[in-house]
């Protein structure tokens, strides 16, 4: 008896180092995926995205838009602190694994405004913005600096870790509600339902 309860804490202990073996793989690759954005380097970012998704968007356009976005003269935009919070255990669905975890970064967002504008000009420009913000983020999660005339921003996302075989070459997807009729097209119905 007591060699058989040896041998299943041994087969425990091994399926546990193998189930944190592929979540610090999702980690680490979400994480060079995570430092590829905050670096602008958006052709090594899109490595790390679901290559399926590029069948909807191209990945030359899309690299282009976030090009766009991050260098727009009328906005600047800086991503800091990207850290995965939970990665959660893997399920096998049509012969591929897929794992939830959630991330969250911090941005500094400046949206410039006329170079005659008024008090009340800039404050509509705030509010819209504030709110803009506050209905994608939280309240919790946004506030204007009047000195600096931006937003901090703390986001916290949900993502899907996608791979063949469910121990490496990760691929990531953003669940973002508004983008829900896209996300029908990349993942089973079993996870949209979970969401």
């Amino acid at each position: 008896m007591k060699k058989v309860l040896i041998v299943l804490f041994i087969t425990a202990t091994c399926i546990s180092a193998q189930a944190q073996e592929y979540k610090e793989t999702i980690k680490t690759t979400f994480t060079e995926y995570l430092d590829a954005l905050v670096n602008s380097d958006f052709d090594k970012a899109m490595d790390y995205m679901l290559p399926e998704f590029f069948e909807i968007i191209p990945r030359a356009e899309l690299i282009t838009v976030m090009e766009k976005t991050f260098n727009n003269p009328q906005m600047s935009f800086k991503i800091s602190n990207p850290k995965v919070l939970q990665v959660d255990d893997a399920q096998v669905i049509e012969g591929k694994s897929y794992a939830s975890l959630i991330y969250s970064n911090d941005m500094q967002i400046k949206i410039k405004g006329e170079e005659d504008e008024t008090e009340e000009r800039k404050a509509m420009r705030v509010g819209l913005t504030q709110g803009a913000f506050i209905q994608s983020f939280g309240k919790d999660n946004v506030t204007y600096d009047e000195a600096t005339d931006s937003f901090k921003v703390h986001a916290e996302k949900s993502v899907y870790a996608i791979s063949k075989d469910g121990k490496k070459d990760w691929k990531f997807i953003v669940l973002e509600q508004r983008h829900r009729e896209m996300l029908e097209k990349l993942l089973p119905e079993a996870l949209l339902e979970q969401n």
